[in-house]
């Protein structure tokens, strides 16, 4: 099995959730949450005191949305064509781990 993290802008949610939907993806779970990404980052340096941090976060950062699926080895090519497919000419990161235990307990 494998965890499939992908990050979008919040408009790209939609599109993600049509793409599971295409290659048969059962369930997911999405955050939102704001991000900074690398290109805005680079070569930046904050005052290190909490209130400038802050503020820096608050400046840099943009809304972004983590969708976080696990899903059969096998499956995992045809999700990342999916996506690319519905994402075409936007942006997004797609992060594949190994999943090596899941423990559902139910009622």
């Amino acid at each position: 099995m494998k965890e499939v993290r992908l990050f979008v802008d919040p408009e790209n949610v939609g599109r993600v959730m049509n793409a599971m939907a295409d290659v048969g993806v059962t369930g997911f779970y999405a955050i939102e949450y704001r991000g900074v990404a690398p290109d805005r980052w680079a070569g930046f340096e904050i005052r290190e005191d909490p209130e400038g941090a802050i503020k820096a976060l608050n400046d840099l950062s943009e809304r972004a949305v983590m969708i976080v699926t696990v899903v059969p080895e096998e499956c995992v090519e045809k999700l990342k064509d999916a996506v690319a497919e519905r994402l075409a000419g936007e942006r997004y990161t797609t992060i594949v781990t190994d999943v090596e235990e899941i423990h559902v307990e139910g009622r």
